[in-house]
């Protein structure tokens, strides 16, 4: 019989992948088998590095044991006989932990991927669902340029999102080369690297001499808020999508005087819980649209795919994600022996 693991944080900079028992289903549930799961470069690190202020709310949830991971697709290989028996060997989007065999939750956490659609990239589809609910919290009008802190994976979605939703220019903002490098090579796409270039003068080169209409914060480097708000033209809006490890310094006199709104835009914070006429875009709901986005070929991100290894060199992944995480984006763990 085929035995379950599952990547464990038992402590501290400490990764362990740890036999686990078999989950047992009931009558109406589902087992699923992973057949990929993805690494978060940033919270999963986060929670095992503890890398954070004292005062910083990411504490409550950095308490171990951790049990990381929030995308995983895999394969159903038992029903429930509650359920559609049609459902075995079909393949889900799920929010389950890095483990090899679970048992998702079939109200919220559970969409089936088409059969044109690569797992590698559905299990970006939690990725997409956070982005969106900050694109939805913006509001973009179509014409207005917008301006993306941080090109990892979040900012990376964020900016194909915002020139879906109508942005004319999409300014994104890093210090590495190599992650500016992925993003598209498509009009109305600029890139921008701090460490060289003054990014307030790169977005009015760009906006007719204005300022960003919309700023997003990426990076969760609470440092960063002031000099974002001064790349918002007035009247503009700056939006945290991040979960910045720390307080952050920002002048709310600069921000009144310039009518700056900040939107707090944390995932559970802009979905809403159940589908509603006047807003039907769950959590859920975002993560089937983009399935659906890859569905009909809308876009590819397979070149976002830069590691992938066996779970069983999970630790190896999160070392060098610790060393250096700026050349990584997708990282990608495959649960067949």
């Amino acid at each position: 019989m085929d035995k379950n693991y599952q990547i464990i944080f038992p402590q501290k900079a400490t990764v362990e992948v740890r036999e686990v028992e078999m989950p047992q289903i009931n009558d109406d549930q589902v087992l699923i088998k992973t057949l990929v799961s993805q690494i978060s470069t940033g919270t999963e690190l986060t929670r095992l590095m503890a890398n954070v202020d004292e005062t910083s709310a990411w504490n409550k949830d950095i308490i171990y044991p951790v049990y990381p991971g929030y995308s995983n697709v895999g394969e159903i290989v038992a029903v429930g006989k509650n359920l559609d028996q049609s459902w075995l060997g079909r393949r889900v989007l799920t929010a389950n932990y890095h483990v090899k065999y679970s048992i998702p939750n079939l109200d919220e956490d559970f969409y089936f991927i088409p059969d044109n659609v690569d797992s590698d990239e559905a299990v970006f589809g939690v990725i997409a669902q956070v982005t969106l609910g900050s694109i939805r919290a913006a509001k973009i009008k179509l014409g207005e340029t917008v301006a993306v802190f941080g090109a990892g994976l979040i900012g990376h979605f964020v900016s194909r999102f915002a020139k879906l939703a109508g942005a004319l220019n999409v300014v994104v903002v890093d210090t590495s080369d190599f992650r500016l490098g992925l993003i598209p090579k498509e009009k109305g796409f600029i890139t921008v690297n701090s460490s060289r270039e003054n990014v307030a003068d790169v977005i009015k080169k760009v906006n007719d001499g204005k300022l960003a209409n919309i700023v997003f914060e990426t990076t969760g480097v609470q440092s960063l808020a002031q000099s974002e708000a001064e790349c918002v033209h007035k009247n503009g809006k700056l939006i945290i999508t991040s979960s910045p490890r720390g307080s952050s310094f920002i002048d709310f006199d600069y921000c009144s005087r310039m009518g700056i709104t900040i939107i707090g835009a944390h995932n559970y914070t802009m979905h809403p819980l159940v589908e509603t006429d006047l807003n039907p875009w769950t959590r859920w709901a975002d993560s089937k649209f983009y399935i659906k986005l890859l569905e009909q070929e809308y876009f590819s991100v397979k070149n976002l795919i830069t590691h992938r290894a066996s779970f069983r060199d999970a630790k190896k992944m999160y070392d060098m994600l610790y060393e250096d995480r700026s050349k990584a984006m997708g990282v990608h763990l495959y649960w067949e022996d």
